[in-house]
Formats: C-alpha cells, structure tokens, sequence
C-alpha cells in the first residue's frame, strides 16, 4: 500500500463514551473506539460499513474537557413492556470534549467522494456532537518499523511498554436482520487508548508516515 485516502473532521463537541459505565456520572475515553469510527464513516456512505471492508488509522485531539448536568428518563420492564420507571428521572453530570479535531485515514480510495459530498452528517459520540469535513485527499504513505504517535487507539499486549488508558470493547458490529433487534459485537479486544497530549514510541506492525513536507505518524488498524 503506497496511498491512503486523509479526511480531516472538526466540531464544537464530541463524546467518546467509556463502555460499560451504566451507572453515575458519563466520562469520555480520551480517544474513540473503532466501533464508533466505522460508524460515523457509514453515515457519511449512508450505509452500514462491515469491519472487513476498510483499515483505519487516525489521530484525535480536543481543546478540553466539560460537563454538562442533564435530566434523563429512566425506563424500566415490568415482564411485558418498557416503561416510564416508577421513581422518575434523574440528574446526572455528562463529560465531553471541547473542539475536537479529528483526523483519519483509511485504505478505500475509492469512498472519496463520500467525503466530498457525505449522504448523512457526520457526529462522534451523540447526535449533538457534529463535525464538519474540513478536508479529504489522498496521500502517499510509507510503511515504518517504529514510530512516535498519540491521539490513537492500539491493540495492547504484554510488549507495549507506553502509557495509556487500558480498556476492553468491541471493535465493531453487527446490525441484527430483525428490525429493533439492535446489534451483536463482532469483535472484542483489549485496546492501550493514548491521549494526544502523551506521545508514545511504538514499534509494531501496520505502522506508517505520510510523505510530505509536515509528515504525520499513524497506526492503521485492521479488524
């Protein structure tokens, strides 16, 4: 692979959820997962992406951290239907990252006019949370042995010796034929997420730079 498809998103708000916190307050991973990068690039298809259809690398920062405090609607299952919960709703305080910029790279050349023209809006994390496409065009890359990267999302084993936040989720799914049926995870994995602010000397596979005047470093992921 010699050329790579770069699209440059940008956005007031974005929110990288933690999986698996269901309860108390909302906190953020410092980068998003795969699953929720495949997602926002189907919107911009308008169609669901299968994981084995493209690689994607990327590079995310953010400005800072806030907090929202919201309302919402618990539900609860009586045996027959969902339901308003008896004891009502609740507050409960929402974290996310300000002016996020995010950038991505993926081996289809061919969705580049997605990007140009994308069927749906693109969000990371809730519908709120909408980027604009600052820019798409193909680069040319070169495969390296070792780099120094952050902002990205890495498959952990015992030899990355970086720090990071270590987390366990799903790198993608898999809508169920059944209409409301909701999704199986296709894939789990245990993932090191770096922050941009913590740059990391890796030396693991899949690793590339582009070729130009300001090269940029990435780890292009392959479910």
């Amino acid at each position: 692979m010699d050329r790579v498809l770069e699209i440059q998103f940008s956005g007031w708000t974005a929110t990288p959820k933690m999986p698996f916190v269901l309860s108390g307050n909302a906190v953020c991973l410092p980068v998003p997962s795969y699953s929720l990068l495949l997602g926002m690039l189907g919107c911009c298809l308008g169609r669901n992406i299968e994981a084995s259809e493209v690689n994607i690398g990327f590079q995310y920062s953010f400005d800072s951290v806030g907090n929202d405090l919201e309302k919402r609607q618990r539900l609860e299952f009586d045996g027959k239907k969902v339901k308003t919960h008896s004891k009502g709703g609740d507050a409960y305080l929402r974290e996310f990252h300000v002016l996020p910029c995010l950038t991505v790279w993926i081996n289809r050349l061919d969705w580049e006019d997605y990007f140009t023209c994308p069927i749906g809006t693109p969000a990371l994390g809730r519908s709120q949370d909408i980027l604009k496409i600052d820019y798409v065009k193909q680069v040319a890359v070169k495969a390296v042995d070792e780099l120094e990267i952050s902002g990205c999302m890495l498959p952990f084993n015992s030899n990355l010796k970086i720090g990071g936040q270590l987390v366990q989720l799903a790198e993608a799914y898999k809508e169920n034929e059944e209409v409301g049926g909701g999704r199986t995870a296709t894939k789990t994995g245990i993932f090191m997420a770096i922050p941009h602010d913590r740059k990391a000397k890796v030396k693991i596979p899949h690793l590339y730079q582009t070729q130009e005047e300001n090269a940029k470093n990435f780890y292009l992921h392959t479910f």
